[in-house]
Parts: C-alpha cells; sequence; structure tokens
C-alpha cells in the first residue's frame, strides 16, 4: 500500500478546549499516514510518501512512523519550509498551521522516482487534492500511474486553499477511484441530500466500483461491485476523541480487503478499528495490532458491531 500525503506535528489539549487547556500531549497527524499506521498494524506493508521540514517536528514524525515500520525512503526534507503544526483539543475544537508548510509544496515531481506502479494498492484523500495546486496534480498523478487498486477518502476539510470549490477539484478523483471510502456528509456535500444507499449508487455511478459510506455512531455501509449494498451498526460506545476514526476505518476495512475478505466482513473491521481509535486520545494510539497468525477481520473486541447484510 502506497500513500501520499501531510502530515503535522499535532499538540492535544488534554485538560478542556483549546482555548483554557494548560495540558497539551504531543503526537503526529495526517489522514494518510493515520491509515498507513492502521494498515501496517494490520500486518499489511505501507509506504508513505510527502515532504517535511528539516525541522524537530519534522524529524519527530519521521522518526514516529519509522518505529510503526513504514517505508519511508521517499520522503523529501525541505530546508526552506516548516512541517505544518495543528493544534486541536477532543471537543471539536482544532486550528492548522500548514500555509507554506513542506507538504503544501508536493508536486507531480515527488513521484517520479516511486514504484507507483509495483503498489497493490494506493491511497489519496481529499485533503491532499485541497492544500494547493500542485499537491492536486500529485494526487491526480498518483492514480494515472498506479497498476493497483485507487483507493479515494474524500475527507473534506474547510478553510484549505481549494475548499471553495470542492466539489470541482474532488470529483475527478472520484472518478478515478476505484475504491470509494466516504463520510455521509462529505457525499451529501458533492452528491446532494439522499438516504447512504443512494449516495453509494449515484458516486458508483461517476467510476468507483465499491463505495463505502462512513456514518459515525451510526455506523457504515458499502455498496459492492454486485451492486449488493451491506450496513453494519456499531454497539453505543463513549467517544473520548473522534479525530483518526475515519483514517482507522479506512485502514481496517483496507487490510481485510487486502487479505481477500469480502465487503461486507471488511466493513465490520473497519468500524471496530474506528471505535477502538476513537476511545482513545491521539490520532493512531487506539489502534489495534494484529496477533501474530490472525487475519486483519479479527482484530475485534469483544463489542464487535454485527454485519447486517442486505440487497437493495
Amino acid at each position: 500500500m502506497l500513500a501520499l500525503g501531510e502530515t503535522m506535528l499535532s499538540l492535544i489539549a488534554l485538560d478542556g478546549p483549546l482555548s483554557t487547556a494548560t495540558r497539551f500531549g504531543a503526537t503526529h497527524g495526517g489522514a494518510e499516514s493515520n491509515a498507513c499506521v492502521g494498515l501496517s498494524r494490520s500486518g499489511v506493508r505501507a509506504a508513505w510518501v510527502s515532504r517535511l521540514g528539516t525541522d524537530p517536528a519534522g524529524d519527530r514524525i519521521a522518526d514516529a512512523l519509522a518505529r510503526e515500520g513504514l517505508d519511508l525512503g521517499w520522503i523529501r526534507r525541505d530546508p526552506d519550509r516548516p512541517t505544518g503544526l495543528m493544534l486541536r483539543d477532543t471537543v471539536g475544537g482544532v486550528r492548522y498551521y500548514r500555509a507554506g508548510s513542506a507538504a503544501s509544496a508536493l508536486s507531480p515531481t515527488d513521484l517520479d522516482d516511486v514504484p507507483v506502479d509495483a503498489a497493490r494498492a494506493v491511497l489519496v484523500t481529499g485533503i491532499t487534492t485541497l492544500i494547493g495546486p500542485e499537491p492536486r496534480d500529485a494526487a491526480l498523478r498518483l492514480f494515472e500511474r498506479a497498476r493497483g487498486l485507487r483507493v479515494f477518502d474524500p475527507n473534506l476539510r474547510p478553510g484549505l486553499w481549494g475548499s471553495d470549490r470542492a466539489r470541482e477539484l474532488i470529483l475527478p478523483m472520484v472518478e478515478r477511484s476505484q475504491l470509494l471510502l466516504a463520510g455521509e456528509a462529505e457525499l451529501r456535500a458533492l452528491l446532494g441530500d439522499r438516504p447512504p444507499d443512494e449516495l453509494a449508487r449515484a458516486a458508483r455511478r461517476m467510476g468507483p466500483e465499491e463505495v463505502v459510506v462512513k456514518r459515525g455512531p451510526a455506523g457504515a455501509g458499502v455498496l459492492d461491485a454486485s451492486g449488493a449494498w451491506h450496513a453494519t451498526t456499531p454497539p453505543a460506545t463513549q467517544d473520548i476523541d473522534p479525530v483518526g476514526a475515519g483514517d482507522a476505518f479506512n485502514a481496517g476495512y483496507l487490510a481485510a480487503r487486502l487479505s481477500g475478505d469480502p465487503p461486507g466482513v471488511a466493513l465490520v473491521a473497519g468500524a471496530s478499528c474506528g471505535a477502538a481509535v476513537a476511545s482513545s486520545i491521539g490520532d493512531v494510539d487506539g489502534f489495534p495490532t494484529r496477533r501474530p497468525g490472525s487475519s486483519p477481520s479479527d482484530m475485534v473486541s469483544s463489542t464487535d458491531p454485527k454485519e447486517e447484510p442486505r440487497d437493495t
């Protein structure tokens, strides 16, 4: 698995909202690298392509991802631009300091020496597509060169370079993807207000063969290649820090699919991994580690959601 995108130093308020917090925990956060960490813990070899500044924040991120077993052979260190910074709390407050960051200068040339065509799957999100014109071109180039599964998560975020043109910039990536992993609210913003299965069918008509709709506490559903709709509803849990849960879902789902599990089984694995991350502070801290000899779909807890397959 090969992923392209920005990762920032993340400082998380531990004792309240950003405006009043006095204690912070330092970690890292980025949609694509979060998924790569989850894939690596699931036993899938994962490589992350990006740019980091030649600064302590960049050193910290590179060291942390290396310890997770990610292949970082195609990371560029930029001496002129800093690593991005994210300040956030666990109640919805977040501030990004990524303007002029090293990763905002990602370009198609960053893929020149990357063996994209040898990857079983490639992943990119709408964040990379919307942080700047050159990162968007790099995302398009990634899909153009890919010979494996093309995976896209719209992951819409306000305040980015292209946020006010999200449909214009995101839909071409949807059209080029084979597996779409999307939040329900994001699909509604892109495709209009309709039920989850109809959102999936509308997205599938644009090009993807398989469409997952992530619904947060309401569960998730997937429209498979045969046109069958499967849904899962997780048990009620208390979210401590939901940031990163969607990326964890992506990792759990992808790990199961790449190991040969059908979409319905992968859906349950993804939901379980997302719930595990939401139950702890940090973007990846709660992601389970695969036990030797087990399959990715076995990375579940005693409170796993039950699959409810339906054909419509």
